[in-house]
């Protein structure tokens, strides 16, 4: 009888912990702030992989990916690139001290070789940074090229860049320049 007791009271103790904590209760955010391993400017490279009925093409890239903090919680991040021009910054939120994963988004890129306009919709996406260790940052998603073609071409994407942070905080208004993806 007194184990059961004692069980019982553990678990009540233990269920109203739970609660308050899995709903968030409109109380003070506990969570630590672990933006600051992220955030910065990366030069960055990588590789671009489109593929288009059962078709794979790889190209190489440079890039310069902004991380910053975004206001709402301590998790939240906002993603640039100075290659793609998107209706807004991506969002991201922390999943760790050093990981993050990426919000769905929309962004553009002009290629410049092929003089052409690519719409990227992106589905998901993770990052992360080990400690004095390069940005990992992976977005997929789909893919639409309109104005090359007289019928717009549809396909999967995957960019997979690798930064160095800079040093540099995110800048607003930067100035957004051509993707320059070569074949390897």
């Amino acid at each position: 009888m007194r184990m059961r007791m004692l069980l019982a009271s553990a678990l009540l103790v233990l269920g109203g912990c739970g609660d308050d904590d899995a709903e968030g209760g409109g109380g003070e955010d506990n969570t630590t702030d672990h933006r600051s391993n992220v955030t910065g400017a990366y030069d960055s490279t990588g590789t671009l992989s489109a593929t288009l009925n059962g078709q794979t093409q790889n190209g190489e890239l440079e890039d310069t990916v902004r991380i910053s903090a975004a206001s709402g919680s301590k998790t939240a991040l906002t993603i640039r690139s100075e290659s793609l021009t998107c209706d807004q910054d991506l969002r991201a939120t922390m999943t760790g001290e050093n990981t993050f994963s990426t919000s769905e988004g929309s962004c553009e890129v002009f290629v410049e070789e092929s003089n052409c306009t690519a719409t990227l919709s992106v589905t998901s996406g993770r990052g992360s940074r080990a400690t004095n260790g390069p940005l990992q940052l992976t977005l997929e998603g789909k893919f639409t090229v309109g104005d090359c073609f007289p019928l717009p071409v549809v396909g999967d994407f995957t960019l997979v860049l690798t930064g160095t942070r800079t040093g540099a905080e995110s800048l607003p208004g930067v100035e957004t320049r051509f993707l320059h993806v070569t074949q390897p």
